[in-house]
């Protein structure tokens, strides 16, 4: 899936509950973080940039080896578990749940790159040191793979905003009411 689809899915997941400035990253984060310092190594060492749409995992060793660990569902659980550690030692009312939703965007990352991938290119190592087992999805990028998803998250996002905007009238019409 694209960058901004990541992006909108972790903040529409975690509306109301988490900070926008971190469900968004959260949703990005384990893209990033194995692009990001591939291209840094690409720029380094001269390596010309790849074709995406022809290239295969081989094409980007440094991408992959960051890309195993944080497309791994290993990785996610121990995110949980240190939110969860710290929640609790700063005495948060809920810190079980606020840890879920912490790293929930990075969780749904993964799931849906699962079958948005192919064995070709970056296939989904979401069980990652345990096993090698991966899904042979399609490519985000194919047409009627992608529109769904574009369709569905425009979908959400639209009753989210109109859930939010009915809420801020009610609570207009509340506040006069009791004036």
């Amino acid at each position: 899936m694209d960058v901004f689809s990541h992006w909108l899915w972790g903040m529409a997941l975690t509306r109301g509950k988490v900070s926008w400035k971190v469900s968004g990253p959260m949703g990005v984060l384990p893209d990033l973080m194995a692009f990001i310092p591939s291209s840094i190594y690409g720029l380094i060492y001269g390596i010309e940039r790849v074709e995406v749409d022809t290239a295969i995992t081989s094409d980007l060793p440094v991408a992959w080896s960051i890309y195993q660990w944080t497309h791994s569902l290993t990785i996610v659980l121990i995110l949980f578990l240190t939110a969860w550690y710290v929640l609790k030692s700063k005495e948060h009312e809920n810190p079980k749940y606020m840890a879920w939703m912490f790293v929930l965007p990075w969780f749904f990352h993964i799931l849906m790159d699962i079958p948005g991938h192919t064995i070709d290119f970056f296939p989904t190592p979401f069980l990652h040191p345990f096993s090698d087992f991966m899904f042979d999805g399609v490519r985000w990028s194919t047409w009627w793979f992608s529109w769904p998803q574009v369709i569905i998250l425009g979908s959400v996002w639209w009753y989210i905003l109109k859930k939010e905007k009915n809420q801020s009238i009610e609570e207009i019409a509340e506040t006069a009411a009791l004036a």
